[in-house]
């Protein structure tokens, strides 16, 4: 097919998906996902992703994150702030191990064992997103959690990325690694107080010209802080929702609330080309080859533990062992910085081949795998929390 017809198809069976997703309580994300993995090379062989489509998935994941921010709130965030830091620092810790036990198993040197931890440490927290949004979770105490800690863990696993990149192409620069300070101590909150600035003296006059022209000056600074990041470094996505969460915060002193309902229809139509690309990116010919799929197996049991433990260790402020397991399997999903981290490792020479097939299939199993656990548990936190209503109601009444 031809690049415009590739979008096309992407738009509409995307959508589409996405559509019947919700019609029928089941993850968009994992719909997408699979969709991707049937229309694209792995099944069918429909679509190619081209740069115009990788293009697409980095502006609709770049979106979804701002939007993301917008709807949570630095006030809500910084509420999270300890249960954050403690579930991405003990996730981390305990991928990075795991992933990096598997690896020396499966008898990797420790070059590419360091960087298959760094690859497991990461989050995909867009796939995250759109479950918590789908389940009305976003604005409670799990969805902060998991957004707080997942922007956490790109940040460390895109400085350890720089660290061992330095280290072990013998080039270490401290320039390289300044970079990188300077972006996650001063270049992310320089994004969300000028995004509060910006839209503190601009909010009115936009909402004034009416629901486009405020979708499309929130969207391009979006764009632009994305871009700023990814000049820096870091994962477009993360100053995406830094910047998203100065876009409130500048509405919210004005006493303007954002119309969110107004970026649904755009994020909607952009964010399946990120989905798709993720399903459309596994490789089935190399896995019957000796040793791969025990090393699939074992990675993919060393990503969900190492965050599942992570998370229900350092989300002990939250009540109940459900909540605790949805921000476990919240964290689980690896998407567009666990694949932007095995590419680097590849072209660098660090990882194999087989590595690199191993870690892009473990990237679509978790994400696969992971919102399944999400929607479960989500389900079972809805079913509680009404339980809990309904027995304060009898007991008033």
């Amino acid at each position: 097919m031809t690049m415009s017809l590739d979008v096309l198809l992407i738009l509409v069976l995307g959508v589409a998906f996405g559509w019947l997703a919700r019609r029928f309580r089941f993850p968009v994300a994992v719909a997408q996902v699979l969709l991707g993995m049937l229309i694209g090379p792995p099944v069918l062989g429909w679509i190619e992703v081209g740069e115009a489509i990788r293009l697409f998935g980095e502006l609709g994941v770049v979106l979804l994150l701002g939007f993301a921010g917008m709807e949570l709130g630095v006030q809500r965030l910084a509420d999270a702030g300890r249960s954050g830091v403690l579930v991405a620092i003990l996730g981390i810790g305990l991928s990075w191990v795991a992933g990096y036990g598997v690896a020396i198993g499966w008898g990797s040197q420790a070059p590419e064992a360091v960087y298959v931890g760094i690859v497991l440490a990461a989050t995909s927290v867009g796939i995250s997103v759109q479950v918590l949004r789908q389940y009305g979770l976003i604005e409670r105490r799990v969805g902060e959690i998991v957004l707080a800690a997942a922007v956490i863990d790109d940040v460390i696993a895109l400085y350890l990325l720089a660290v061992a990149h330095g280290t072990f192409s013998k080039v270490f620069s401290a320039e390289m690694l300044g970079i990188s300070l300077v972006a996650g101590i001063v270049l992310l909150p320089a994004i969300f107080w000028s995004g509060r600035s910006l839209f503190q003296s601009t909010g009115g006059f936009l909402l004034e010209r009416g629901s486009y022209v405020t979708v499309t000056a929130v969207a391009v600074f979006l764009v632009i802080a994305g871009w700023a990041t990814d000049l820096a470094g870091f994962s477009p996505v993360v100053g995406a929702f830094f910047a998203g969460l100065g876009v409130r915060a500048g509405f919210d002193r004005q006493a303007k609330l954002v119309p969110a309902s107004s970026f649904e229809p755009l994020v909607a139509l952009i964010t399946p080309f990120f989905f798709i690309a993720i399903g459309s990116r596994a490789d089935w010919s190399v896995i019957a080859d000796a040793g791969m799929p025990l090393l699939l197996i074992g990675l993919v049991i060393a990503a969900f533990a190492g965050k599942v433990l992570g998370a229900m260790a350092g989300a002990l402020s939250v009540k109940g062992w459900e909540a605790r397991a949805l921000v476990g399997f919240g964290m689980s999903p690896r998407g567009e910085v666990a694949l932007v981290i095995a590419a680097l490792g590849f072209s660098q020479g660090h990882l194999s081949h087989h590595m690199l097939v191993a870690l892009v299939l473990m990237t679509v199993l978790c994400a696969l795998l992971a919102p399944v656990g999400m929607a479960y548990f989500a389900r079972r936190c809805r079913t509680s929390a009404s339980a809990k209503t309904e027995a304060r109601g009898s007991n008033h009444g």
